[in-house]
């Protein structure tokens, strides 16, 4: 079974981690792997890292629209010769691999926003559906949000499958390294909170400043930790400082390495107010027990169970944060309930082998339906 993979990010995001992820947890006697992606991106190295071969084309780069390069990518196509075209969310590729004859057509999901209105009704609902009724054969969403959002555009739910993004996880650090670690951030004895994210509008950093301010006045035992870098960078340092935040809060900038700033949280918040599905941060989080906090946008309500592994707040609401934030910093009990909550569902529902095997399952069933129709290409097996 020949899956080639196209993915046209430039820097290393959601979506590419995740395919670095599964890719590198895959069954290489099942499934011969490729990815086609722009020449300039970041995610060269690592997926030529686990061994994955890689295409590299000139057009595409951020862009899931690039009439010029539906000419390239048709001609890797016809190169590799795939069973399976996956787009992470690239209309080139889909095109191409409709001219190319490709008999399954996969287009991933990885985003969920609110739905212009224009886009819900006749005849723009209905062309949407049409184009993705020709041009997949199959859509996988990583979020039941995301396949709201494609249902709400006129995709048919019966060509929709949702696998939950997931991850490796984190090693929990023992008392002693996480202590030495809060020694050295200036952290010791403190209640710290972190958002990881990058730092743009989407992901409303803003409101967790002006939550951690009013939390800071309360108690001066809780410290704030920013993790990620972004086009925001030089106006949130402003509000922090407006805020009179700037000995309470750490911004880490952008960072490979991740895993020692979570150790040191207590608790993980998201207060994405867009394009948010299966967040791999709070994924990450759960996978060594933390509670999270996280806004009612998107793909967080399904992945935050309001009670169970943390709290939900609604989207933008500061003060609903910050009291959320109080309950649990001030409950060691409901803390350490929560906690075991969310390492449960880490290991049941958002880790990277069950991503991936659901994935490869889903490939296994549509190959299998090819190969009795005799469409699959020549030489390959399942």
């Amino acid at each position: 079974m020949r899956v080639l993979e196209v993915i046209s990010d430039t820097n290393i995001g959601g979506a590419g981690r995740l395919l670095i992820t599964r890719l590198g947890k895959s069954d290489r006697n099942r499934v011969t792997s490729a990815v086609l992606l722009p020449r300039n991106s970041r995610l060269l190295e690592k997926f030529q890292r686990i061994g994955i071969k890689c295409y590299c084309i000139e057009g595409c780069a951020d862009k899931s629209f690039d009439i010029s390069a539906i000419k390239e990518i048709s001609a890797v196509i016809r190169d590799f010769a795939p069973d399976i075209v996956n787009a992470h969310g690239c209309m080139s590729a889909r095109i191409a691999a409709y001219l190319c004859r490709v008999p399954i057509r996969i287009y991933t999901r990885h985003c969920a926003f609110d739905v212009p209105f224009y886009m819900r009704c006749f005849p723009i609902k209905q062309g949407i559906g049409a184009i993705s009724s020709v041009l997949s054969t199959k859509v996988i969403a990583v979020a039941d949000a995301a396949a709201d959002n494609l249902i709400e555009m006129g995709v048919s739910e019966k060509r929709i499958s949702v696998i939950i993004n997931g991850v490796d996880g984190f090693r929990k650090y023992g008392a002693a390294e996480r202590e030495r670690e809060r020694e050295q951030l200036g952290v010791s004895g403190c209640f710290v909170v972190g958002i990881c994210a990058r730092l743009e509008r989407y992901k409303d950093h803003a409101t967790f400043l002006r939550a951690a301010r009013l939390l800071a006045r309360k108690d001066d035992r809780y410290r704030f930790i920013i993790i990620g870098d972004g086009s925001e960078r030089e106006r949130l340092f402003e509000l922090c400082e407006s805020l009179g935040l700037c000995q309470k809060v750490i911004f880490t900038g952008f960072c490979d390495d991740v895993e020692r700033y979570y150790n040191c949280l207590d608790l993980n918040v998201n207060c994405s107010v867009g394009t948010e599905t299966s967040s791999l941060a709070l994924s990450e989080g759960m996978s060594i027990g933390l509670v999270s906090v996280a806004s009612s946008f998107g793909g967080n309500t399904h992945m935050v169970r309001d009670g169970e592994n943390g709290y939900i707040y609604e989207a933008g609401n500061f003060i609903a944060l910050a009291e959320r934030i109080e309950k649990i910093a001030n409950d060691r009990e409901l803390y350490e309930r929560m906690s075991r909550s969310a390492l449960h569902l880490f290991k049941t529902e958002f880790n990277s082998r069950n991503m991936t095997d659901k994935t490869e399952w889903l490939y296994s069933e549509l190959f299998e339906k090819i190969k009795v129709k005799g469409e699959c290409r020549e030489g390959s097996e399942p």
